[in-house]
């Protein structure tokens, strides 16, 4: 049986007043997420002691597409979202492109 998670975190740079916002979408793929506190379908403030301060909003989504839309909802502005894989074969998430906006969606960066 195949199983994904689309765990989306954003976190803040807090050593500034306005300390840009970086959001993260990681593919969880035939591997479970190494803890489950996080909302799921939906964004949520992130449990405190799960990491850092600096984590702001988190949730882990069904469906790539929910996630994008969540991401939309909570940061109309944003610009670029980092990505990794995550899957049962790999020891650490793996970075892949990035997404940046492209006029009403969304796209890989070419790199």
């Amino acid at each position: 049986m195949a199983y994904q998670t689309f765990r989306v975190e954003t976190t803040r740079d807090e050593t500034r007043d306005d300390g840009p916002v970086t959001i993260e979408i990681t593919a969880y793929l035939d591997r479970m997420p190494e803890h489950d506190n996080y909302t799921r379908e939906m964004l949520t403030r992130a449990p405190r002691g799960i990491w850092n301060s600096r984590l702001q909003f988190a949730g882990d989504f069904a469906e790539f597409a929910d996630a994008l839309a969540a991401i939309e909802a909570a940061y109309p502005a944003a610009q670029r979202i980092r990505c990794y894989e995550y899957t049962v074969d790999d020891e650490y998430a793996r970075e892949v492109a990035p997404l940046v906006r492209v006029q009403n969606g969304w796209q890989p960066e070419s790199r």
